[in-house]
């Protein structure tokens, strides 16, 4: 009987439901973080890229002193390269990605260690006690996927601040 998955009736059933908090909290969660951190890091790069390109054309938009370059465009760059700096500092995208990346990976690598114990579970004879394991399991996920999340969630909002102004 060695090497034999748990083939009782009550553990099979209470494992489907597990899997089905497991996916509703945890996978769920995981998702929402690949996506904010695609968002995040997308808007970093773009912000940052549109910021030196357009701080490497001032100096030749500078020296043209005839029609709509000086009058227009130059103006429109700046106030440009002004708006960018002040969102990515307001916003925080870089740090933001980086958070938000970091609670991925960590909600990755809970989903398989929940994943390691459930293999231990399916492959005990005790029923009772397979059913012990899965239980114990799926609460530490629940119980650390919430703590991993309150913590971005803390840090995300202690940098969601107004930018200070220069101490003189």
């Amino acid at each position: 009987m060695e090497g034999e998955q748990q083939k009782d009736e009550r553990f099979i059933s209470i494992l489907k439901e597990l899997e089905t908090l497991k996916e509703d909290f945890v996978v769920r969660k995981i998702e929402g973080y690949k996506k904010a951190t695609r968002q995040a890091r997308l808007r970093f790069r773009f912000a940052g890229v549109l910021i030196i390109v357009l701080s490497a054309c001032l100096p030749l938009l500078s020296t043209l002193r005839e029609g709509i370059w000086i009058s227009i465009v130059l103006p429109i760059v700046a106030l440009t390269i002004a708006g960018l700096s002040g969102l990515s500092a307001f916003f925080h995208w870089e740090s933001n990605w980086r958070g938000f990346s970091q609670t991925r990976f960590m909600l990755e690598y809970l989903l398989k260690e929940w994943e390691l114990k459930i293999i231990q579970a399916k492959y005990e004879m005790d029923p009772q006690k397979a059913v012990e394991i899965a239980m114990q399991a799926t609460k530490q996920l629940l119980d650390d996927t919430r703590s991993v999340t309150s913590e971005e969630s803390e840090e995300f909002f202690k940098r969601a601040q107004l930018p200070k102004a220069a101490q003189n």
